[in-house]
């Protein structure tokens, strides 16, 4: 059993170094999709800008092309009066063309304040421009950052996994069940010193019938308090077991 166990301890190394590349990973993941989530609301805040500033350039040409056929009109008209004879039609033709002259003091009113607002929208929009320009390329920078040290962690994965396959095909099968249990709920724990009677898990004084088991080292034993499997370990230069 004391072989298993050992075997079992380095299982356990490489398990827990595979579980802290598996948190970094997530880390790294999580980052950057925090960044890519940055990026794409930035977008999004641009994309309404600009689509308002462009709403507002539309009403504007609009707004240009009635003022401009209006005042065709208004010309047609005024020409059309040095050919009428008749007051009541010269009258008639005099309103109709104050009257074009009237809508368009309003069309043109309407039209300084369409141009002022979008000189405002571009106002607005060139710092975010120069801002989303600034935040897309750090983040491809970081993206790329990030990418390669994911691919790093991946290889370094896919070797532990390797190293941790050809070390648990020397250990029973019931066992390494057992730790994987324990391991999976303990936090990344499951095999633990004795150190002067103390499990180094859950730091609870082991009775002295188990800790003489432990010695023994004859079948698995597990602490009372935490259900850690338990080894025997000496306060001896480099922690050696013994």
């Amino acid at each position: 059993m004391r072989e298993q166990l050992d075997i079992l301890a380095s299982l356990q190394e490489v398990d827990r170094e595979i579980r802290d590349k598996n948190i970094t990973k997530s880390a790294l993941l999580a980052e950057l999709q925090k960044n890519e989530g940055e990026l794409q609301a930035k977008r999004a805040e641009m994309a309404t800008l600009r689509s308002e500033w462009a709403e507002k350039d539309k009403l504007r040409q609009e707004k240009e092309r009635t003022l401009q056929e209006e005042g065709r009109k208004a010309m047609e008209k005024r020409m059309r009066l040095n050919r009428i004879k008749n007051i009541k039609e010269l009258q008639a033709l005099q309103r109709e063309i104050d009257q074009i002259k009237e809508s368009n003091a309003q069309l043109e009113e309407a039209l300084i304040h369409i141009l002022e607002e979008l000189e405002a929208c571009a106002a607005a929009l060139e710092p975010k421009e120069v801002e989303l320009e600034q935040l897309d390329g750090a983040c491809g920078e970081k993206r790329a950052q990030t990418e390669a040290q994911l691919a790093g962690i991946e290889q370094e994965i896919a070797e532990a996994s390797k190293a941790r396959q050809a070390i648990a095909g020397q250990l029973n099968g019931n066992l390494i069940e057992r730790y994987e249990l324990i391991f999976s709920r303990r936090g990344g724990v499951a095999v633990v010193g004795v150190t002067d009677g103390i499990c180094q898990g859950c730091y609870m004084n082991i009775p002295p019938q188990l800790w003489n088991e432990i010695i023994r080292s004859e079948r698995l034993n597990l602490c009372p308090s935490c259900n850690r499997i338990l080894y025997r370990k000496l306060t001896v230069p480099n922690d050696k077991r013994v």
